[in-house]
């Protein structure tokens, strides 16, 4: 079982999740997910890791890079995106 603090543990991993849930289809690196949402690359790689392991984002090493995208086909990723687009829209 997923617990919300798994997903919303801090200020920079809840703004990374929203960044990413507005910006669905496009792929990133750790730089500029940085950049974007004002945070250390430090800190972007330590709020991705349970991300990841829930399976709600992807990482993959292209060329020595690493790239990040949602995982828009993973389960919790459509409830995520389903509640994000409620919430918008209130």
């Amino acid at each position: 079982m997923t617990r919300l603090t798994t997903l919303f543990a801090s200020k920079t991993q809840t703004r990374l999740l929203e960044f990413l849930l507005e910006n669905r289809g496009k792929i990133f690196n750790q730089a500029s997910l940085s950049h974007f949402i004002d945070a250390s690359p430090s800190s972007i790689a330590r709020v991705i890791r349970p991300l990841i392991r829930e399976e709600i984002v992807l990482l993959e090493q292209i060329s020595g890079m690493k790239v990040i995208a949602l995982n828009e086909e993973g389960q919790k990723t459509k409830i995520l995106i389903s509640f994000f687009e409620q919430m918008k829209m209130s």
